[in-house]
């Protein structure tokens, strides 16, 4: 709770001013008005992972469609959203250059603080609003304004590949097939992959083939549970943040399907290039034609967003598994 609070102070007293101040256009840049409501995701602060930066986006995006506001993404960092993904029913794209940035004439909201009850992100503004925020918060927008929406619909109204990305997604799935299961870790740098913050510290090595090893039992359990279940084999989709592991899998599992890449984090990376964010894209839209996904916990694991959400895009069953 205090926690929150300070959190909350930072982003109102000093986060918010720093970044108004720090503007490209200054006091004196362009003064359109508009109501537009801007999700932002520029890199000028820490976003999170690419789960925290859609739920981000489809928060403000249900509080836009309540408001009858108009509602675009400036996505921009580490990679322009818009060579992956286009529109579908809302034209969010827009161009920074026609952004307001004049000091007095938009408004800068950073409510990190505020998963719980963001109740500034409620506030209808007439000025165009820059938004930054990375979690889901449907329920509370649901309550707040006696609505019903749902995220995966809601993603689903804004979000489709990019002709660029479909190729590659074309190609994947055309390997993979239409008959599989997909299970997703996250290691959270135990496997020393240093991929991550320092939230974990590397286990030693020993700890870290027993992990493996436990690891690679539960998705052999997931595999003969399935089978035993519906009396077919499935096809498996391995997905994770450490290469250790995928590298592990392959040379146990061989028939685990592995979308081709290395895994980065985008809010740690600071840069990724193009084969790695194909990856990233393609691995949650694989995971989201599953027949099930599933994510596998162990203490000191993180329970990621990122297996759960695509399921959500998917409308396919998620499960998560501590092991």
């Amino acid at each position: 709770m205090i926690r929150d609070i300070l959190i909350k102070l930072l982003d109102v007293c000093w986060r918010e001013p720093k970044l108004k101040f720090r503007s490209r256009s200054g006091l004196w840049g362009r003064t359109r008005k508009s109501g537009n409501y801007i999700f932002m995701v520029d890199g000028r602060i820490h976003h999170g992972g690419m789960f925290d930066r859609l739920k981000g986006a489809i928060t403000v995006y249900s509080v836009a469609k309540a408001q009858q506001k108009d509602f675009k993404i400036n996505w921009t960092y580490p990679f322009d959203l818009r060579k992956y993904l286009e529109p579908v029913d809302v034209d969010w794209t827009i161009d920074e250059k026609s952004m307001n940035f004049n000091l007095f004439t938009h408004q800068t909201v950073i409510a990190y603080g505020e998963y719980k009850s963001p109740v500034r992100l409620f506030k209808n503004r007439k000025q165009e609003t820059h938004f930054y925020y990375g979690y889901d918060s449907l329920k509370e927008v649901n309550k707040n304004y006696n609505c019903n929406f749902e995220w995966g619909k809601l993603y689903r109204e804004l979000f489709k590949p990019t002709s660029y990305l479909q190729q590659y997604l074309d190609l994947y799935q055309s390997e993979i097939g239409n008959d599989y299961i997909a299970i997703h870790t996250r290691f959270m740098n135990l496997l020393g992959d240093k991929t991550e913050t320092d939230v974990n510290p590397e286990l030693p090595l020993k700890a870290q083939e027993r992990l493996k090893e436990n690891a690679i039992r539960a998705i052999r359990k997931i595999i003969m549970r399935e089978e035993s279940t519906y009396g077919r084999h499935f096809r498996v989709m391995i997905a994770s943040d450490s290469m250790h592991f995928i590298h592990y899998v392959q040379k146990e599992i061989p028939d685990v399907y592995i979308v081709p890449g290395t895994a980065k984090h985008i809010d740690t990376a600071g840069q990724t290039n193009d084969g790695e964010n194909i990856k990233m894209f393609t691995d949650y839209y694989l995971m989201a034609q599953a027949q099930k996904v599933y994510s596998l916990w162990h203490e000191g694991m993180w329970k990621s967003a990122f297996p759960e959400y695509a399921a959500r895009i998917g409308g396919v069953h998620f499960e998560r598994i501590e092991f």
